[in-house]
């Protein structure tokens, strides 16, 4: 699992603060597959699906995840339960009129219908939002926190590797909540809720004290603890039965752990079926078959992903050749190794690490 995310660089950056006063109701939009998270610093506020009756209320210390960039609904305390009878505004608008882009906070202001097309700026928008890309050295203004405000939260998103789709490591359920405050009671058809002493208190503990006093460096160690909230997360999938096919079910399973594991250490062998079967201790078109189940692609073609992901790595965090790439990735030819990386990624090595170089001002 380590060795995965490492290779997949899951990171984390924050949108912005919402200060908001009396009632708001927000629609948050689909979004890639980004891992969003929301946590309480103040009061409270529910979070509802449209799809779904599901109503989850969150106080002072909560933190949501909501993962596979699913839409949602963001609402005062006391908006009445149930998709149906909420009228979100859309965050495009509420940005629009209430974002303050030199503390970064958004607030509510006085409820203004949906525009029609066209009526907002949506590149502006978009850049605000941190859609287009996040900004770790964004503002970070002490923000003047209004004397009104009813609710304060923290809104920011986790993500892999965007280049990079990975079979079937993902947060299998459609949010995750992780309790802060001193209350025991159990939420209602919550999928997953950690027991009130886990250790995840501890480091949900520091990201709300992190997030509250805003102390030089603030962004950067927070965004490290949410990504350990998210490993974290990811972890505790591998004890739920019925895992849908994926490397986190392929993990759950003795014999086919045991040849992931030789796959991630030693991807450079001349790995083949029946080399990889004697691994899992079973004949090859039982393995095959087995693997498929579990993983959801045959067991040469989680290989060749692997390999290609690792070489990606290489080329970004390491000086070794093209060559030495390429060898440690399995591939005696550099033709073919060139080849494989541009089917995979769209472009060839060589201009993978160059372009790199060119963001980082190297070359």
């Amino acid at each position: 699992m380590s060795d995965v995310c490492s290779n997949l660089r899951l990171r984390s950056d924050f949108y912005f603060t919402a200060e908001m006063q009396g009632a708001f109701c927000v629609r948050v939009p689909a979004e890639g597959a980004r891992i969003r998270f929301h946590l309480v610093l103040a009061g409270g506020c529910r979070l509802l699906f449209e799809d779904r009756d599901l109503v989850l209320d969150l106080g002072p210390g909560d933190l949501v995840l909501v993962p596979n960039g699913k839409a949602h609904i963001l609402a005062d305390a006391q908006q009445k339960t149930g998709p149906a009878n909420v009228m979100p505004v859309d965050l495009a608008t509420a940005m629009a009129h209430g974002f303050d882009p030199q503390t970064g906070i958004l607030r509510n202001r006085k409820k203004v219908p949906n525009p029609a097309p066209g009526d907002v700026d949506e590149k502006m928008v978009r850049q605000m939002y941190g859609q287009m890309h996040g900004q770790m050295d964004g503002p970070t203004q002490e923000p003047t926190h209004g004397p009104d405000a009813d609710m304060r939260m923290l809104c920011g998103f986790c993500a892999f590797d965007e280049a990079i789709r990975h079979p079937g490591l993902a947060l299998i359920d459609d949010h995750v909540v992780l309790r802060g405050g001193d209350r025991r009671e159990p939420l209602q058809q919550l999928p997953y809720e950690p027991p009130h002493d886990a250790p995840h208190r501890a480091v949900l503990a520091a990201i709300t004290a992190l997030a509250t006093s805003r102390r030089p460096g603030w962004q950067a160690a927070l965004a490290r603890l949410m990504e350990v909230v998210v490993l974290e997360s990811l972890g505790s999938q591998l004890g739920k039965d019925d895992l849908p096919p994926g490397v986190l079910a392929g993990l759950a399973d003795p014999r086919i752990s045991r040849v992931l594991t030789v796959m991630h250490r030693n991807p450079e062998q001349d790995w083949n079926a029946e080399s990889l079967a004697r691994h899992a201790g079973m004949s090859r078109t039982r393995f095959v078959v087995r693997f498929g189940a579990c993983v959801g692609v045959p067991p040469m073609q989680y290989l060749q992903d692997w390999r290609m992901i690792r070489a990606r790595t290489m080329l970004r965090d390491t000086n070794l050749s093209m060559d030495e790439v390429a060898l440690r990735c399995g591939y005696q030819s550099m033709p073919a190794f060139s080849r494989r990386f541009k089917t995979r990624f769209g472009e060839g090595p060589g201009g993978y690490r160059r372009g790199l170089r060119k963001q980082s001002g190297a070359g």
